[in-house]
């Protein structure tokens, strides 16, 4: 492993632990918001690095040693303390006597201790499952929203920055008698919209051009010398003995070229952008499902980590291309109905909602951390496999 490899797992690494503070950032301002009680909101798993307490608040915020993680905690996020309180509450005995006033003669030191015995008995801050159904679930999903806004944040600096490739000619085959197949095109034409739809960050060419049958027409408009115009093409067996062509197409080869976009262009796009990304993640997690993409191609941090690694060592710029595709991601990943994620969290309180009370306790919290080992234990594997494909 180079220097320059090993720098940028580094900052692979950062760009991860950034958008995991982002989500836990959600779950912080939300719960501030709503007055819950939080302990601690951490920067990674693992043995305590740094640290420093609000007096005021009493939270605690932390740097943890293992980067690929964080966390926002909660009072008795489980609620098992709340539900022992109350218990012991409801067995302590009730005195069957009167109450009566106290006696006013006592003496300047007992009145001394009795004060300070009031002073030290404090009430017990509200636990995360004592608050009202509504507020939880807008802390669970604020995590999964902050992901989606910065996705599209980084869409518009990505969109801004690098703007969308067009298809430019590069190469006009002929047949074998030198005659060429798509005689309406010139090498260097620009390919800027097809039927009548333009070419941007929403549509490329290949979306566009996807019927690959002989006969199939096409009207593109293309930039030629500064000037826009249409012209029509057509899908043909493409032959040609002497560069080993046998295939159907439309006759050239296209090399992509960047368009600068502007401010509002970006802007305008940054948002049907993000939820394009977020149909294709979605596409992709149904894909895994019904078994259509292999479960090889899916990757754990540690791979993805590498892949990021190895894209920004090919361009820099790659790494903006990552970030909404990355932050999309785990915004809809978190918001899953899976036990130990948030989205199987707001569907246990949707359900305490509606009973008007919550499920067994224990049981929740054991489908939870059951679901948190199984998800640990896929992440390993997948990793693990990574290393042997």
């Amino acid at each position: 492993m180079n220097l320059l490899y090993f720098l940028f797992i580094i900052l692979a690494v950062v760009i991860l632990l950034v958008m995991i503070v982002i989500h836990e950032l959600g779950h912080y301002v939300a719960g501030k918001i709503l007055k819950f009680k939080i302990n601690e909101f951490s920067v990674g798993f693992g043995p305590l690095l740094l640290s420093k307490t609000n007096k005021k608040t009493g939270e605690k915020f932390s740097l943890r040693l293992i980067p690929l993680g964080g966390y926002c905690a909660f009072e008795d996020e489980s609620g098992l303390e709340a539900e022992s309180a109350k218990k012991e509450e409801e067995e302590k005995p009730v005195s069957v006597f009167p109450e009566t006033e106290a006696p006013t003669d006592l003496t300047s030191e007992t009145k001394e201790e009795s004060s300070a015995a009031t002073a030290e008995v404090q009430p017990r801050p509200r636990s995360f499952t004592e608050e009202k159904p509504w507020k939880r679930i807008i802390v669970l999903a604020a995590g999964a929203l902050f992901n989606f806004v910065s996705a599209i944040i980084f869409a518009f600096i990505f969109i801004l920055a690098l703007g969308y490739t067009a298809p430019q000619v590069a190469v006009v085959y002929t047949n074998d008698e030198n005659v060429p197949y798509c005689s309406e095109l010139s090498v260097g034409d620009v390919i800027t919209a097809v039927d009548g739809t333009r070419i941007g960050i929403m549509k490329s060419y290949d979306d566009l051009v996807k019927d690959k049958e002989v006969g199939k027409q096409y009207t593109f408009t293309v930039l030629r010398d500064g000037t826009e115009s249409d012209v029509v093409v057509t899908m043909k067996r493409i032959v040609n003995t002497e560069n080993n062509l046998d295939y159907v197409g439309l006759g050239f080869t296209p090399q992509n070229v960047a368009v600068d976009c502007g401010f509002l262009y970006a802007l305008k796009y940054c948002v049907p952008y993000t939820i394009k990304l977020s149909f294709l993640i979605l596409a992709s997690l149904g894909g895994l499902i019904t078994g259509s993409i292999p479960l090889t191609s899916v990757t754990g941090p540690v791979g993805t980590v590498g892949f990021m690694a190895e894209l920004g060592m090919m361009d820099l710029r790659n790494f903006l291309v990552l970030l909404p595709l990355i932050a999309a991601n785990l915004a809809i990943f978190n918001i899953l109905p899976v036990p130990a994620l948030d989205g199987s969290k707001i569907v246990f309180t949707v359900i305490e909602w509606i009973r008007g009370k919550p499920l067994n306790r224990n049981v929740e919290n054991i489908i939870h951390t059951v679901g948190f080992l199984l998800l640990f234990g896929f992440v390993i594997i997948i990793d693990i496999l990574g290393l042997f494909t």
